[in-house]
């Protein structure tokens, strides 16, 4: 198993946050934790990559990568793995980049920060991956900032970013939540065609279940920082259990007889 998160809890402060959740991911797969803002999701991913908020503290359980349990990383363990064996895709990567350098730039820098390559070397090897990412003309893309570039080319440039070392294990925080409908499935269709072809695990959080129905092996339904139900896509989609669950699935926006959540 590549990885196993056993009762794992957290605190901000003297605040429980998230109790006891619970879950296994084996390579390839792809898991959804879906829940309103607040239901601790987005908290899980961040104690997975070691990078909770000062005041986010895990409190009991295991975060179990590889064999290995990453709470008892040291900073350079956990500069070692973080964008090589595990990766991350955030809400809005656009806001995430820094606004006065150019794509190219920020790109190979993170590149050469985890590999020994040359600039020229990087900076190829970055455009290809922008081309993966079936981003128009990548070669002018390098020499733009983010802020000229639209919300779904932004979060193209983070998936290849996030996607570029084939990392074991991508972690996506909302990552289409900011995105029109006919981007978010452009987006969903480039990251999964990746993951398949690099056979990455992905652990995806979303409000959307439409995204989660289309993603995810298994669909894990998170409120107030307990898991509530869980299932593959079918049971959850098509037998929810939870009221909660159901009123999520009836929040997928729909234009007639369209469902506009799935794809």
């Amino acid at each position: 198993m590549l990885l196993e998160v056993s009762n794992l809890s957290i605190s901000y402060g003297d605040h429980p946050i998230v109790h006891d959740v619970s879950l296994s991911l084996d390579e390839g797969k792809v898991i959804a934790i879906v829940g309103e803002s607040g239901s601790g999701k987005t908290t899980v991913i961040r104690a997975i990559l070691g990078c909770l908020p000062n005041e986010g503290r895990v409190t009991g359980g295991s975060i179990v990568f590889n064999g290995k349990d990453l709470l008892k990383n040291t900073p350079e363990e956990w500069r070692r793995i973080s964008g090589r064996d595990i990766s991350m895709v955030f809400q809005s990567s656009g806001s995430m980049m820094d606004p006065i350098q150019t794509i190219g730039k920020q790109f190979v820098e993170y590149i050469r920060e985890h590999a020994d390559m040359t600039e020229e070397e990087a900076a190829k090897q970055a455009v290809a991956m922008l081309a993966r990412m079936n981003l128009p003309n990548p070669e002018t893309i390098m020499e733009l900032f983010p802020f000229e570039l639209s919300g779904g080319m932004n979060q193209r440039v983070g998936v290849a970013m996030g996607m570029f070392f084939q990392p074991k294990l991508l972690l996506a925080d909302e990552p289409t939540s900011a995105l029109d409908v006919t981007t978010q499935a452009q987006v969903v269709e480039e990251m999964m065609g990746i993951c398949r072809d690099d056979n990455t695990a992905i652990i995806i959080v979303t409000h959307n279940l439409g995204v989660a129905a289309y993603m995810a092996d298994e669909i894990i339904v998170m409120r107030y920082g307990d898991i509530i139900e869980r299932g593959t896509s079918e049971e959850i989609v098509d037998h929810p259990k939870e009221d909660y669950t159901k009123e999520l699935l009836d929040a997928v926006p729909q234009i007639g007889d369209v469902d506009h959540g799935t794809y």
